[in-house]
């Protein structure tokens, strides 16, 4: 708007219509390509003269087919009004002339002296003579923008590094000749339309009266009547009557002062038809049209409406009229907003049972024939915009309520003493004692003692009753299911109990899986590592993601669905080759701009990520399509889930590393198997988190190491900022630690959820944390059928962990890890009720955002309660999956 702006004071006459025409279809249609005159290009060996002699004949065409010759010390200041950098340059001398004052602070220089003596490189200076000898397509070009000094005020941008759209006209120049007319990053069309108008403004002024030629461009000259300043207004009338927007000048006791002929038809017919014929037109009657008192017909867009009324006023009563006129008044005059808008639903003029949105938009202004306030008014239509937002309120509102329904089902059933989840922490029961001391509720004795007793316990944040409902053999966590839960989640357990190590057992303790692992990387992967790979292993691309071997189409295919909360990573390692972490990597890193926010090289990201991606086994479920699945996950959580207002440049990338190297290394086994048999990375880590120990130093270790230091060009301070976050967040994913992270963020989630601007870095840091949680066990609320094919996985590497324990002399295998009894597939119930809906629940609350997730959750879990209660096979799983899915 300030380009078109500067344009329409600097040009008072229009072009005429064939000029129009002309701009909109040589700049639309051929996308700023000036058409080439001449069927020779131009010789790169050819002389100097020969350069001048052709590039000036070829622009001598151009030019007369305009009949202009500028003015290089006038011609050009209306460009000092636009943001585009505009400049003039010699392509044959190699130099600048001329540029506007946006190109002289992009550049950081003070002034146009220091901006001429700047050389531009040797790429825009070849691509300058190609547009001046007129080659096809020349005349706009892709220009990677290589330094700005420190003193550009797009140093610290993303500029640096940057492809810039650069556009070449030719124009003539008095004293000069043929040049080049250059704008960056836009503009282009501005600048030839208001050149054009200039020259139609002056082929015709200079016939009339020649003398006022020169005074065109820049302020009146001295002793000449500005008359085209009166030009000016008469075509500024001219514009607001013939314009189908309605405008309006109203006084601030809006009274009306003037408005477009279109508008002061439109409510002369209204109000007609309405039997008010004659009432007039003033702002106070224009916001009558609907009903002022009501929320369903009344909005204001930008959250500063007017308190909510007394009750006594009637919607539409001339008391609510006056009152919003006030607050009107208020807004612009007082606390001087930039505008003021309200959407009314007001009756249509022919079928007054027929409704439209409309917005008001307001200015504050002053009435030039009185000196006084008066108030801008622009009405535009709005019904289509409202449509769609209703129509997506009625489905966030529907989400709601499903999700409402689910709570209301879960506080059903907590009720029940019997079959009671109690998943309220010791410190969740001190703040609700607590917080009914504040209420004015006194705490009787037992539920005092019962606090006294709570506050024994070695985890104050685990759920206080969590040993007696996973260990007391209640439905839904018998037998070994409860006792896998509990050794999953309780922080203290050392190893199985009630499972003693044998002779054979306690001599195999030292024998280390990282010497002896079940999951080691196959051959081709490490052949890969070499660069040695075969068959269909993907090559290094010179820059940016690899090539698809005859499936670009499928993985484009695949690759649109990363935005859906529904993604199959099993589709995209197949249509991959077996490289869905690269392929996915690289295309979210190029599709956030994070190779060019962090200045990292794409070619050595692409290298980094097959390197972390070869450093993933052959495990039945922790494998490269986990992580690929956690990535996806990681990335929607963040973008859907947290937004822009927690999740930066700076978080988002943190995320995606967090989530892409979460699992590296993984053994195939779980952190209890690795205590108890005394692996390497126990005794490294003394017994705490060693696989996420592991996971996150490896990778840090691959990172910090050439050729694969992805970092190298970042500020050291942002490398380090962002190591920590993901260190701990990838430590966050031992469920050892599970309910001490997501009852701090329990602490904290209201909080996020409000808004408020006193987070600190450790609650963005939290909620970080349990967004990778929550990719973590992401396939949880995906669709079913891909749900039941990660937990078939796991369940295949959980035999697989109780083989491995047999061979080394294990009394008892590890629960739920004995393929002669039932494995995890029996277990989703307790597992979603301890652990996945609990933290689905806290994420969503905090971030609202990201409910449309919870109806697919549920429906997982009322899929394996129908298991559960009919004892159902994982193939029949499958088909109760598969029949379900076909009836949505």
């Amino acid at each position: 708007m300030e380009d078109a702006a500067a344009f329409s004071r600097a040009s008072p006459r229009a072009p005429e219509a064939n000029t129009v025409k002309e701009d909109l279809t040589t700049t639309e249609g051929n996308h700023g390509r000036a058409p080439s005159t001449s069927s020779e290009g131009l010789s790169r060996s050819s002389s100097d003269k020969r350069k001048r002699k052709e590039s000036s004949s070829m622009a001598v065409q151009r030019t007369e087919a305009h009949g202009m010759e500028y003015d290089l010390a006038t011609s050009f200041e209306v460009t000092n009004e636009l943001q585009t950098p505009t400049w003039v340059y010699d392509p044959v001398e190699g130099r600048t002339l001329w540029g506007n004052e946006a190109v002289v602070a992009f550049f950081g220089k003070t002034s146009m002296d220091e901006f001429l003596a700047h050389h531009m490189d040797a790429d825009f200076a070849a691509k300058a003579r190609r547009a001046a000898a007129g080659e096809d397509g020349a005349s706009q070009a892709q220009w990677k923008l290589t330094a700005l000094p420190p003193s550009s005020p797009h140093r610290d941008g993303a500029m640096v590094g940057a492809v810039l759209t650069i556009r070449f006209r030719v124009v003539s120049v008095r004293g000069a000749g043929d040049v080049l007319l250059v704008t960056a990053n836009g503009g282009m069309f501005d600048s030839i339309q208001a050149l054009r108008s200039l020259e139609s403004l002056h082929r015709e002024m200079h016939h009339a009266a020649p003398e006022l030629d020169d005074s065109l461009v820049g302020a009146p000259a001295a002793g000449h009547k500005p008359d085209h300043w009166l030009h000016d207004s008469l075509r500024a009338m001219e514009m607001l009557k013939t314009s189908p927007i309605f405008t309006f000048l109203f006084g601030t006791a809006g009274d009306l002062l003037t408005a477009n002929p279109c508008a002061v038809a439109f409510y002369e017919s209204y109000f007609a038809i309405r039997s008010q014929e004659g009432k007039q037109i003033s702002l106070q009657n224009i916001l009558s049209v609907a009903d002022l008192g009501d929320e369903e017909t009344v909005a204001y867009p930008d959250g500063n409406g007017p308190p909510a009324a007394s009750g006594e006023g009637v919607g539409g009563s001339d008391a609510t009229v006056t009152a919003l006129m006030d607050h009107v008044r208020y807004v612009l005059f007082v606390q001087k907003f930039e505008s003021f808008r309200i959407q009314l639903k007001m009756a249509k003029r022919r079928d007054p049972k027929k409704h439209r949105w409309v917005e008001f938009e307001m200015w504050a202004a002053r009435d030039p024939v009185t000196d006084k306030g008066a108030i801008l008014v622009n009405q535009t239509n709005l019904q289509e915009t409202k449509r769609l937002e209703l129509e997506l309120k009625g489905k966030h509102d529907d989400l709601r309520a499903k999700n409402e329904i689910l709570q209301s089902e879960l506080d059903r059933a907590n009720r029940d003493k019997s079959e009671s989840i109690d998943l309220d922490s010791t410190v969740d029961k001190t703040i609700n004692l607590l917080e009914g001391i504040i209420r004015g509720n006194q705490p009787t004795e037992e539920e005092l003692r019962a606090l006294k007793r709570a506050l024994r316990t070695r985890n104050l944040r685990a759920p206080n009753r969590l040993e007696e409902m996973l260990l007391g053999n209640k439905a839904g966590f018998e037998g070994e299911v409860g006792l896998s839960l509990f050794e999953m989640l309780n922080p203290n357990t050392k190893s199985v109990p009630g499972q003693p190590l044998s002779a054979r057992e306690n001599s195999n303790m030292r024998r280390s899986l990282s010497r002896n692992s079940t999951m080691e990387l196959d051959d081709d992967n490490d052949e890969k590592a070499e660069g040695e790979g075969e068959g269909e292993a993907l090559e290094p691309a010179a820059a940016g993601p690899p090539r698809q071997p005859s499936a670009g189409a499928a993985v484009a295919e695949v690759l649109e669905t990363v935005d859906e909360w529904f993604f199959d990573a099993f589709r995209l390692e197949e249509c991959t080759n077996g490289h869905p972490l690269s392929v996915l990597s690289c295309h979210l890193f190029a599709r956030l701009n994070l190779y060019e926010t962090f200045q990292i090289d794409d070619a050595q990201f692409f290298q980094f990520c097959l390197k972390i991606e070869q450093g993933y086994p052959n495990n039945a479920y922790h494998n490269r399509v986990h992580v690929s699945n956690v990535l996806q996950s990681m990335y929607v959580l963040l973008t859907k889930g947290l937004g822009p207002r927690l999740a930066g440049d700076h978080e988002i990338a943190a995320g995606l590393l967090s989530a892409i190297i979460h699992d590296y290394e993984h053994k195939g086994v779980n952190n209890d198997f690795l205590i108890r048999f005394q692996d390497d990375l126990a005794l490294k880590y003394n017994d705490r988190s060693p696989l996420e120990n592991h996971h996150v130093a490896a990778a840090f270790e691959v990172m910090v190491t050439k050729p694969h230091d992805i970092f190298k060009q970042c500020d050291p301070e942002v490398f380090i900022s962002i190591r920590k976050c993901v260190i701990e967040m990838v430590l966050a994913t031992d469920m050892k630690i599970h309910f001490d992270v997501l009852g701090r963020f329990k602490q904290i989630e209201e909080k996020v959820r409000e808004g408020v601007e006193d987070l600190m870095p450790e609650d963005v840091s939290l909620a970080l944390q349990v967004c990778l949680k929550c990719a973590d066990i992401g396939h949880c609320y995906c669709e079913s059928n891909v749900h039941l094919r990660w937990v078939q996985k796991l369940e295949q590497e959980f035999f697989a962990q109780g083989d491995r324990e047999e061979e080394l002399g294990a009394v008892a295998k590890s629960p739920l890890m004995d393929r002669e009894k039932a494995g995890i597939t029996k277990s989703q119930v307790g597992f979603f009720k301890i652990v996945v809906v609990p933290l689905f629940a806290s994420f969503c609350k905090a971030f609202p955002s990201a409910e449309p997730m919870l109806s697919s959750l549920n429906r997982n879990l009322e899929l394996w309660a129908k298991v559960e209660e009919e004892q159902l096979e994982i193939s029949e799983v499958f088909e109760v999956a598969g029949a379900d899915q076909t009836m949505r």
